[in-house]
Parts: C-alpha cells; structure tokens; sequence
C-alpha cells in the first residue's frame, strides 16, 4: 500500500480570521462600554461663578427711598442691600448689593421668581465691592412681582459655601 501524506484541512486560516474578527469586535465593545460608563460617572470639577464684571470699589451712596441696610448672616457673614427693588426702563433692577470690605467671603446675589426660576443673577464679588444693579436674565412684565433674594457666600480660598441667606423681596414696577 502506498503511503500517502496526511494534509488535515481544519480550516486554520478561516479560524484565525475568526478569532481576529471577534478579538477586534470584543476590544471596540469594551473600549465603548468603558467610554458610556466614564462619561456617565464623571462629574467635572467644580468651576465657581464669574466674578461681577460692574464690581465697583467702596460702598455706595443709594437713595432713601430703596430702604437700603445691612444684614447679618447669623455671624457669618454680612452684606448690605436695597430692601425696595425698583425696576428700571430697562429691564435691570437697583439693588445696591454689598460686599463690605471686612468680610472674608465672595458674595453672590440671585432674585428668583415663587416658582425658582432666576431673573435676575449677580457674579462674585471680592470683599469691598459692591454692584448698584443687575441685568434681567429674562424679559418680563412692568408689573409688582413677589420674589426671593438669595444671597451665596462662598469662601474665598477653596470656594466652598460659607452660607446662604434668602430674603422675601417684592419687585417694584418703574
């Protein structure tokens, strides 16, 4: 009998190429699955507020009639501010809101409307600043409306909450 040479076709280089394929196919699944999973996990560091780009040094010189004073946060910290918020022509409002120079924390003034929407939104200020007015976030009616002053303060060095202070505020029509 005559000997003949045993070629075994196993199909080696289809297998190889299948096992490629699927290696390729299981490292974009998993590069995928990873990507889904950081972008859904990662929560970008904390980046504060701008500061107040009206700032201006000192304390202001505001009529009698916007009622303003100081408040004391519980000891915290203080701020001055208009009680009477007049709206002007406009749309902006006087606020006469301070940062007397002896605190240590950046303040931050936001009015909101009873639902929590913000109308109107200062940015930081340093310690000795102070903004007279703020710009409306959005348009409204020339009409009374009842809002809430929310004042943030936030430590100057790490930016974290010194403390919040909100006071029931009604907005005067021009």
């Amino acid at each position: 009998m005559r000997e003949q040479p045993m070629h075994v076709k196993t199909g080696s280089k289809r297998m190889r190429v299948f096992i490629l394929t699927v290696t390729i196919l299981t490292a974009v699944l998993a590069i995928a699955v990873t990507a889904v999973v950081f972008t859904s996990l990662y929560k970008p560091s904390y980046k504060p507020p701008p500061f107040e780009q009206g700032a201006v040094a000192g304390m202001p010189e505001a009529p009698d009639s916007y009622g303003y004073g100081k408040i004391d946060a519980m000891g915290n910290f203080t701020f001055w501010i208009a009680s009477v918020m007049y709206r002007q022509e406009d749309g902006s409002i006087r606020v006469y809101f301070t940062n007397p120079a002896d605190n240590e924390e950046f303040l931050l003034c936001e009015v909101v409307d009873h639902e929590g929407n913000t109308l109107y939104k200062s940015g930081l200020l340093r310690p000795g600043e102070h903004v007279v007015s703020l710009n409306p976030v959005k348009k409204l009616e020339n009409e009374a409306i009842k809002v809430e002053v929310k004042v943030y303060a936030l430590d100057s060095e790490h930016f974290y909450s010194a403390g919040t202070v909100t006071l029931d505020n009604t907005l005067q029509p021009y």
